[in-house]
């Protein structure tokens, strides 16, 4: 890795040097060509490349020409250029001088059955590579090859695909560079169980799917698993992968999306994520417009209610403590009223910021790619230091671009996509607060977060999801309006829908303030929490107000404010205008 980390460096010219430097917050750098997965590689001389495909139609079947963006300048910037070869992105090896690329059926396009590699000496560009056969059983979602800190085992992941479904989570290591392969099959203890407030079954793979290893410390793996319930599943291998732990729920929080840990070259690792929590899932049998029956039996998924926040932290001892829990970017068309049909022709049909794959750059930055559809997928650059803030404010001066604002529209669930177009497991959206003019006067704009019945909408409390460095101990401060009835305040572990209803109830600490409770006029509101101790207090404009009591267990810490209009009936709700973690 310090190989290809100083040939980049050496590719820079002094400027670029300079504007490498200089990003610190999640900067976006391009779009890919294709789902964020397994497509970014480095060449030995500092390449970067992104492999997709241009040209292609989702609607007609044209597949489309294979393709990549290359940048030589650190990820600054990128340039288009036709795929040469088959191999495309790839691995590079430096202890063997050689290329390797995971290759399920699916992926290559070879229409054949079984897992492979791919081994080159050329790299990307090699139009006939060497094929090893890993498996002569069907696997898909394969994660590219790492290797070891200290000895020559490389090793990659996949589930078993059988009868269009996935079952066995599989570990793949080698320790002659892929030359020859053995298999270890993850323990399988899942199961969903549907738990208030959920009333129906969601999209569950009893296994786990799209399971992802890094080594986290010296000779010790992590393997973290995406389920169907609210959590990652994790399990380790102390033995490089010989042996694993049988799977158990992991403090990361996240449904139905798929996680990515990345080893940095001086031992810390990453992990990339959504912390978020869908909406509850309904009663399938009753809901209107009707489902298909993949989805009333827990084989396809209603809605994707929770890809619209992708998530970033780091460890420094081996996963036992993480710091972060920031969000690495928001989906840019979260709030689309038209949501079904963006880039209904031209991608895949999933729209959101799940699905991660990442490497180190010079100079303590790091390069993300984030998401799926070319509406929503990101190639994003970040400094490691932005990891370690403590504090956030948010002023609005940039709008609500730091916040989730939108609720959804009612609109056909599941896939149909034959039926009514690219609008697969996905509901349209609308704004839930706006940037309004000071109700006071002032000649300022601040949030109001309001509530108005709208039979188009699924919910019509209204609401803002606000991230911050995660913390077990801190303040939050709000500088609020009450302009009628009241406002919910929620101080939460993870992300949620601002317009779910039970933000508040899942949540370590919340509360409401009435109207009466706090006056006319505008008020300062501290909140004080700490989830060692599970309490916390509030105060009102310098004076104490009341005690807090945790009322749901945080095995992490808080990372997020949620403000919500929640009362009964239409209200004009609050207004705010700024917002503070110390």
């Amino acid at each position: 890795m310090d190989s290809y980390l100083s040939a980049i460096a050496a590719r820079l010219a002094p400027d670029q040097v300079d504007m490498l430097k200089r990003i610190y917050e999640p900067t976006v750098v391009a779009t890919p060509l294709k789902d964020s997965r397994r497509d970014v590689c480095v060449l030995p001389d500092g390449e970067i490349r992104s492999y997709g495909r241009l040209y292609g139609n989702l609607m007609t079947g044209e597949p489309g020409v294979w393709a990549y963006l290359s940048s030589v300048d650190g990820g600054l910037s990128w340039q288009k250029r036709y795929a040469k070869g088959k191999m495309n992105a790839c691995v590079y090896f430096p202890e063997r001088d050689l290329y390797i690329a995971s290759i399920d059926s699916a992926e290559s396009g070879l229409g054949k059955s079984g897992l492979r590699v791919w081994r080159s000496k050329i790299g990307p560009d090699d139009p006939e590579p060497e094929e090893i056969l890993v498996s002569e059983d069907n696997y898909n979602c394969a994660f590219q090859p790492q290797k070891a800190a200290a000895c020559d085992r490389i090793w990659f992941t996949a589930q078993k695909r059988e009868d269009g479904d996935s079952t066995d989570i599989g570990f793949f290591f080698s320790d002659d560079f892929g030359l020859t392969w053995q298999t270890r099959i993850i323990p399988d203890p899942m199961g969903f169980e549907v738990v208030f407030p959920h009333k129906g079954l969601r999209w569950s793979k009893n296994s786990g799917t799209e399971p992802h290893v890094a080594e986290i410390a010296p000779g010790k793996l992590m393997m973290i698993i995406r389920s169907a319930t609210d959590q990652f599943w994790q399990c380790f291998s102390e033995d490089l992968g010989e042996t694993w732990s049988t799977p158990e729920p992991s403090t990361f929080y996240g449904t139905d999306t798929t996680a990515y840990l990345l080893r940095l070259h001086d031992g810390r690792t990453l992990a990339f994520w959504n912390n978020t929590r869908p909406l509850p899932e309904p009663n399938h049998r009753i809901t209107q417009p009707p489902v298909g029956p993949f989805v009333e039996q827990g084989k396809g998924e209603d809605a994707f209610t929770n890809r619209d926040a992708a998530h970033v932290a780091i460890t420094e001892d081996g996963g036992e403590s993480w710091i972060g829990y920031r969000e690495l970017i928001l989906n840019p068309i979260r709030n689309n009223a038209d949501f079904r049909y963006a880039s209904a022709d031209k991608s895949t049909r999933d729209k959101s910021v799940h699905q991660f794959q990442a490497i180190e750059l010079p100079f303590n930055k790091i390069l993300v790619s984030a998401g799926q559809n070319t509406a929503s997928r990101r190639l994003v650059i970040f400094d490691l230091d932005w990891l370690y803030e403590t504090t956030r404010k948010n002023d609005f001066l940039r709008g609500m671009e730091e916040l989730t604002t939108h609720t959804f529209v009612k609109s056909v669930s599941g896939s149909y996509i034959d039926a009514i177009g690219n609008g697969h497991c996905a509901w349209n959206r609308t704004y839930s607060a706006y940037m309004m003019p000071d109700p006071m006067g002032g000649v300022f704009e601040t949030l109001s977060i309001a509530k108005h019945h709208d039979d188009r909408l699924l919910s019509d409390i209204g609401g803002a999801c606000w991230n911050f460095p995660m913390a077990r101990k801190g303040r939050v401060t709000v500088g609020f309006l009450i302009r009628e009835k009241s406002a919910r305040f929620v101080l939460a572990d993870r992300w949620f829908n601002p317009s779910d209803a039970f933000a508040a109830t899942e949540s370590p600490f919340w509360f409401e303030l009435t109207r009466e409770d706090v006056g006319d006029g505008y008020h300062t509101l501290e909140i004080h929490f700490d989830v060692e101790g599970g309490k916390g207090k509030v105060s009102l404009d310098g004076k104490p107000f009341f005690g807090l009591r945790m009322k749901n267990p945080c095995p992490t810490g808080i990372s997020y404010l949620i403000l919500q209009c929640a009362t009964d009936g239409d209200s004009a709700g609050f207004n705010v205008k700024y917002l503070e973690k110390e």
